[in-house]
């Protein structure tokens, strides 16, 4: 525990988590409503590779997802030419102070702060034995800050995310992966808004623990993961143009977005 915490120490005497930026809101400003926003950009589903996911919305006070239906989909320039639906879909429970999620033979309990946010994660295979144990803290403006990754048999780490201008970068593990969210465009520096916040950007990048351990894609949606980031990934992006002159999100990567 004292060389974690030496470890985390080093992390903050670094400026790893410094948020001076101006990359999301001020949380005193007002949380991001992630629910709302998919609503008012009319997202449907998302596919990650051929994996696709469509979102159940209630719209009234209070939006939330209130179910996910999966399958396997064949698209087309944006559009979607077939769905294999699967059997099994995710389950989702809320309370006041949780969520429970389950799929594919793991159950997360998710405890969340006073602004909604996951707090704690917990974890647990299908026959009851841990998968994991997390604890989440974030910055001032509600952005995700560091995260604490317990799981049986190993030491904790710590999984710190830096904000700036330019970049998003992410610590695991002593590895630092960097994530560009500008590029060089006519001799000028662009970024990409990320509308309707419908990009899970911090899973964008190449780091595995937040992949695999951090954020759940499913819930990124929901809000849980404190104030998304606002701008997109630098590389692989695609829109189309609307009749009112504003564009959507079709792809990022490997992810691909879809309206109603």
């Amino acid at each position: 525990m004292k060389v974690i915490s030496r470890y985390l120490i080093a992390v903050f005497a670094l400026g790893f988590v410094t948020g001076c930026e101006e990359i999301t809101p001020l949380l005193t400003e007002g949380k991001v409503d992630i629910v709302n926003s998919l609503i008012k950009v009319g997202l449907k589903g998302y596919a990650i590779d051929s994996v696709y996911t469509e979102f159940d919305f209630y719209h009234g006070t209070n939006a939330r997802i209130t179910g996910f239906r999966k399958g396997i989909i064949r698209h087309e320039n944006g559009t979607i030419q077939s769905i294999q639906w699967s059997y099994a879909s995710p389950l989702v429970e809320y309370g006041g102070s949780y969520i429970n999620y389950s799929y594919e033979g793991l159950r997360s309990e998710i405890r969340l702060n006073a602004h909604g946010f996951a707090e704690n994660v917990t974890n647990r295979y299908s026959d009851g034995s841990l998968q994991s144990v997390l604890g989440y803290v974030y910055d001032a403006a509600g952005r995700l800050q560091y995260v604490r990754v317990e799981r049986p048999g190993l030491e904790p780490v710590y999984v710190v995310y830096e904000y700036k201008d330019d970049a998003i970068s992410i610590m695991e593990e002593g590895i630092v992966y960097r994530m560009p969210l500008s590029v060089q465009e006519d001799n000028a520096v662009k970024r990409r808004d990320n509308v309707g916040y419908i990009c899970d950007v911090l899973r964008f990048g190449p780091s595995p623990l937040t992949k695999a351990y951090v954020i759940i894609p499913d819930l990124y949606y929901q809000g849980i993961y404190g104030t998304p980031v606002k701008y997109l990934p630098a590389e692989m992006i695609e829109s189309r143009d609307l009749p009112n002159g504003s564009q959507s999100i079709t792809r990022v990567g490997n992810s691909h977005f879809f309206y109603h």
